[in-house]
C-alpha cells in the first residue's frame, strides 16, 4: 500500500471546551475538527460563504441557533447551516461534534438551485432513508445521511450490521472519502491488501482509488459512517445513482435479530 493508514481519534471524555483538528491535510479543500463544548458553554460558527460546515453531533445535547430558528438535539443528527448564516450552538450538556468544512465551489449556487436545498439541513439519524448497496449483504442496514443531491460534490451514510459479515472490497477513483465509526464500532477495515483495525470514534482517509472493504468477525458490531467528497461530480453521481437504491423500510437492529 503506498499510503499510510492513519486513524485518529475523538477522545469523548474530554470535559473542557476544545477544537482538535484531524486528517490534516487527508483530502483537499476539506478540513475535519472535532469540537467539546462543555455543558453551558457555546460554540459560534461564523457567517462564511468560503465554505459549507457539515457537522455531526456525536453525544451530548444542545441546541442549534442560525436565522433566528432554534432546534434541540440529543440524538445522533447530521446538520449544515446555510454557509451565510452564523451558526450558534448551545451546550446542554458535555457536547461533541465533528465538523467537516468543505470549501465552495463556483458552480454550487446554481447547483443549490438545482437540488432545492432548504437550509438548515438536518438529518436525525433514526428518520434517515434507508437504501441498498450491491457491495454489502441483505441484512446490513445502510442509511443515507446526506444524499449526494444536498450538499453540492458531497454526501453522507452508515453502514450497520453484526459478524459475521463483510462489506465487499471494492475501489471508487471518482470519490474521496472518510470512514468516521460510532462508539460501538468493532470491525476490521481492508484496504489493499491489508486488514486494520477500527474501533469506535475514529476517523482517518481512504486513499483515493484505493481497493478497501469492511470484515466483521463474528459477534462484533460494524456501525459506521462514510464521507463522500466528489472531485469528478458527474462520475461521482453516476456511482452513487447506480449503487444506492432507496428503499421504502425503517429497518432497526434493536427491533431485529442481529
Amino acid at each position: 500500500m503506498s499510503q499510510k493508514i492513519v486513524m485518529e481519534t475523538v477522545d469523548t471524555t474530554l470535559d473542557k471546551s476544545a477544537s482538535i483538528e484531524l486528517c490534516k491535510g487527508d483530502i483537499p479543500h476539506t478540513r475535519v475538527f472535532h469540537h467539546i463544548i462543555a455543558t453551558g458553554d457555546t460554540f459560534t460558527i461564523p457567517a462564511n460563504t468560503g465554505c459549507y460546515h457539515i457537522l455531526v453531533l456525536v453525544a451530548g445535547d444542545a441546541d442549534f441557533k442560525t436565522d433566528g430558528k432554534i432546534d434541540r438535539y440529543n440524538e445522533r443528527v447530521t446538520y449544515v447551516p446555510a454557509p451565510d448564516k452564523e451558526l450558534v450552538i448551545i451546550s446542554n450538556s458535555n457536547v461533541n461534534v465533528v465538523e467537516i468544512q468543505w470549501d465552495w465551489s463556483e458552480q454550487d449556487t446554481e447547483m443549490i438551485k438545482e437540488y432545492n436545498t432548504v437550509f438548515p439541513v438536518a438529518q436525525t439519524y433514526k428518520d434517515a432513508i434507508q437504501y441498498t448497496d450491491p457491495n454489502k449483504s441483505e441484512k446490513t442496514i445502510s442509511r443515507m445521511m446526506i444524499p449526494h443531491r444536498v450538499i453540492p460534490r458531497f454526501a453522507i451514510g452508515s453502514v450497520e450490521t453484526y459478524g459475521h459479515d463483510y462489506v465487499n472490497e471494492h475501489s471508487h477513483p471518482m470519490l474521496d472519502q472518510f470512514f468516521f465509526s460510532f462508539p460501538e464500532n468493532d470491525m476490521n477495515v481492508l484496504i489493499d491488501g491489508e486488514k486494520i483495525p477500527m474501533k469506535g470514534n475514529q476517523v482517518f482517509h481512504i486513499p483515493l482509488g484505493s481497493n478497501h472493504g469492511v470484515d466483521i468477525p463474528e459477534g462484533q458490531h460494524c456501525h459506521y459512517m462514510w464521507i463522500d467528497f466528489l472531485p469528478d461530480n458527474e462520475k461521482g453521481l453516476q456511482r452513487l445513482d447506480k449503487s444506492h437504491k432507496v428503499l421504502n423500510t425503517m429497518r432497526s437492529f434493536d427491533e431485529e435479530e442481529k
